[in-house]
């Protein structure tokens, strides 16, 4: 099997890729260990966004890259195809918290230094705008009216459709066991469980797992220390509740960070970084069951109408490991040594998807790093200069 390029990685950021890659004329391989969208594209809060990035003016650019892509798919293909809800999202703090309240000042005018669109709402505002949830007194909020969510599955599943319609192809349940190149380093293909397949160009998009499967790729056990964290999470979602009940995506800190939006099978989707913290300790069910009551049950504080603890046996919980490099930004570029080895790997995935995709797109195929990917190239991490 011959291949102008094999994507490993059947998530939302090597399919996204392999579409860019596909559509530069390229015949496309994607090689996924199980299903596509079957690991921490299916586990994840789908937030696109690049409001809480706001540190870094690139890091941002890029995200904001993301956040638009998304909008012109949306635009071209249609919201519901691509699985996209524009709502916007709700940043909610109080004047009774002057740190918390000072913060999202200053966030919205570094976002507004920035050019990403945002609004600050007043306190009837707010209660307008999300008519349904009860926030605190005085309560105030940075409404970013470009924030959207996403059915990451469903988006993923399209491009894989688009990849076919290419001329691409998808081997799942496919793992790929080593790297084949010559003496010289110089990238030939892949040996998978199903057979080898030739290629002179090979991009690993897998996520957390990135540092073994480069260990495994290329026998080198240096890899293993490829400086990517992996942070798992609790993710919630509710049953089916009544349409309308919350709007948009609402993120606070207001009694410990607590976030949730509209799920896409009609009920709530609930997470926590608090909650998240204590995943990291224990995972047994229990231990997730025990913290999926505590969510819910402040999912209940915010929409006194909601079931709360009551829906818990109906609810589905996830858990998803996600991918975080050593200095929080993206690691995306061509593996210094090995002459046709790409990289992509980010926290931030879903949003970052059609970023990086069309950016590493022009590198691997025109050789050329675009400007807006220059900062996230692997040389700046230490052993790869």
């Amino acid at each position: 099997m011959k291949f102008d390029a094999i994507v490993i990685g059947g998530g939302i950021i090597g399919c996204t890729h392999a579409w860019y890659l596909a559509q530069r004329g390229l015949a496309v391989a994607v090689v996924e260990q199980a299903g596509l969208a079957s690991g921490t594209s299916a586990r994840n809060f789908s937030w696109v966004n690049a409001s809480t990035k706001t540190s870094n003016a690139a890091y941002h650019n890029l995200n904001a890259m993301g956040v638009r892509l998304y909008a012109e798919l949306a635009a071209e293909l249609g919201e519901e195809i691509i699985g996209l809800n524009p709502a916007g999202a709700l940043g909610v703090v109080s004047p009774t918290d002057p740190e918390l309240y000072a913060g999202a000042q200053k966030q919205a005018q570094q976002l507004t230094a920035l050019g990403y669109p945002n609004q600050w709402l007043s306190n009837d505002a707010l209660r307008k705008a999300e008519p349904n949830v009860v926030f605190p007194d005085g309560a105030e909020a940075l409404f970013t009216p470009s924030d959207k969510f996403l059915n990451a599955p469903r988006f993923t599943a399209l491009m894989g459709d688009k990849i076919r319609a290419l001329g691409g192809q998808i081997f799942e349940n496919c793992e790929a066991l080593e790297m084949l190149a010559d003496d010289n380093g110089v990238v030939e293909g892949l040996r998978t469980n199903l057979g080898e397949m030739t290629a002179p160009r090979i991009i690993v998009a897998t996520g957390p797992d990135t540092p073994e499967v480069l260990s495994a790729l290329t026998g080198y056990d240096g890899f293993s220390r490829f400086p990517i964290g992996k942070v798992p999470g609790l993710l919630v979602t509710t049953p089916p509740v009544p349409d309308g009940l919350v709007r948009h995506l609402v993120h606070t800190d207001l009694g410990g960070e607590f976030h949730f939006f509209p799920d896409f099978n009609g009920g709530l989707r609930i997470a926590s970084d608090d909650a998240d913290g204590h995943v990291i300790e224990d995972r047994t069910p229990d231990h997730l069951r025990q913290l999926a009551r505590g969510l819910l049950g402040r999912m209940q504080d915010y929409v006194p109408s909601f079931a709360g603890e009551a829906c818990l046996d109906q609810c589905s919980l996830a858990i998803g490991v996600r991918a975080y490099p050593e200095d929080g930004h993206s690691i995306a570029g061509a593996m210094p040594g090995a002459e046709g080895l790409y990289v992509i790997a980010t926290h931030s995935g879903v949003t970052l998807a059609p970023a990086l995709g069309s950016l590493m797109a022009t590198l691997v195929v025109d050789g050329e790093v675009p400007k807006a990917l220059a900062p996230f190239g692997l040389e700046r991490l230490s052993g790869f200069g």
